[in-house]
């Protein structure tokens, strides 16, 4: 385990990027200007939100993110929501509209919040994305954002009821694990130059 400001880094020297300060701790003023604006929009704004009932998980968790996002944009005044284009952290900037000041924020959907559950949430692993839409001339905030919702069956859909939502303001000294992974898929597979053996099952006899 070590600090967000550690990881990010090490994540630099991986990367063979400039080593910058991609971790700000927060004003209080900031933290309360935010907190205030979305409680309001929150209260505002209606999420009606339906899904088919064979919808995967993560696949709902993006739909829950995407239309809680939408809909609290249209009642913030103060800030403004924007995607950050292409894959990776973060999903999307906050924007004050004063002084066009931007947040970085990483909007997950949850059922609930368990202080004993050990799952990942899964931040970044890259910080390409991160320099290219905040630029790397001052550190940055970064924001987690956790949408609380039910979900109730009604025929062959499903009704999401949104419940809450919850702010991690993410301090340089907060804690994170870091895990370097490797990954494939079938089509890197079906390239590798290694050895491949497919197997069948014996058909029975007719």
């Amino acid at each position: 385990m070590e600090t967000l400001a550690t990881f990010f880094d090490k994540l630099a020297k991986y990367e063979g990027m400039p080593a910058i300060r991609l971790a700000a701790p927060w004003r209080p003023g900031d933290v309360q200007s935010i907190t205030k604006d979305f409680s309001q929009a929150l209260r505002r704004c209606s999420i009606d939100l339906s899904v088919p009932g064979a919808t995967s998980t993560p696949a709902l968790g993006n739909r829950v993110a995407d239309a809680v996002a939408d809909g609290l944009d249209q009642h913030l005044v103060g800030y403004k929501l924007r995607r950050c284009v292409g894959q990776g952290y973060p999903d999307r900037k906050l924007l004050r509209v004063n002084d066009n000041r931007s947040f970085a924020l990483e909007l997950k959907a949850k059922t609930e919040f368990n202080p004993r559950d050990t799952n990942r949430v899964i931040l970044t692993c890259g910080s390409r994305k991160l320099r290219r839409s905040f630029g790397t001339r001052r550190p940055i905030c970064h924001l987690l954002a956790t949408v609380f919702y039910a979900k109730s069956r009604s025929g062959r859909r499903c009704r999401i009821a949104i419940s809450g939502l919850r702010f991690d303001f993410l301090e340089p000294w907060t804690p994170v694990r870091k895990r370097y992974e490797a990954s494939v898929n079938q089509h890197m597979l079906s390239k590798g130059k290694h050895s491949t053996r497919l197997l069948f099952m014996k058909r029975p006899p007719n």
